[in-house]
């Protein structure tokens, strides 16, 4: 592959070495050598292709094209769909706590996707998440209905409005906490 790839830098054919850079884990190169010769390669193929073959240098390689000086290079919904489709919810996990940082209102949609995939397959991630206050763009309702499936229920107080879920909630005394309950 070594031979190949230096095969392929002299005789100039960018595809075949970005991807080679990608079969030899040496993705930090692949952004450098596309700007440098000005080739844009097909980026959500080769980070499937990288995720299936690495998966943490996948996950390197989608926070450097999310993080790009020049703006994001890839969608990141496209991003967390190859990481869900791998069934990668921890990296997925850790991708968007970074990529979503910022709190912008246009990020709710993807606030919501992080917790509710948190919410059903790692409730006690969601919960410090959600503890954190981090975010606050989210669809809440939806969170708070997710955090009652998930027994968060002191979780889906804090999020519920309606007067009905907080009574079907507030049943559960035992599951709250005792500041929740009014004891001290």
């Amino acid at each position: 592959m070594t031979l190949a790839l230096s095969v392929y830098l002299r005789a100039n054919v960018p595809n075949k070495v970005i991807a080679c850079f990608a079969e030899t884990g040496q993705t930090d190169k692949i952004l450098l050598y596309a700007k440098k010769v000005g080739y844009t390669p097909d980026y959500v193929a080769l980070l499937q292709h990288i995720m299936r073959t690495n998966p943490e240098k996948g996950t390197e390689f989608a926070m450097s094209l999310v993080n790009d000086e020049s703006g994001p290079l890839v969608d990141v919904e496209r991003v967390v769909d190859i990481f869900m489709a791998q069934g990668m919810i921890q990296p997925a996990t850790s991708f968007l706590l970074d990529a979503l940082k910022d709190n912008r209102p246009d990020q709710g949609p993807l606030q919501t996707r992080l917790l509710e995939m948190n919410l059903v397959h790692a409730p006690q991630v969601a919960d410090a998440i959600l503890g954190n206050k981090m975010f606050t763009h989210y669809d809440k309702a939806r969170v708070a209905n997710l955090c009652e499936k998930a027994g968060l229920l002191q979780r889906a107080l804090e999020h519920y409005e309606d007067i009905n879920d907080i009574k079907r909630v507030v049943v559960h005394t035992n599951a709250l906490q005792p500041e929740v309950r009014g004891i001290s």
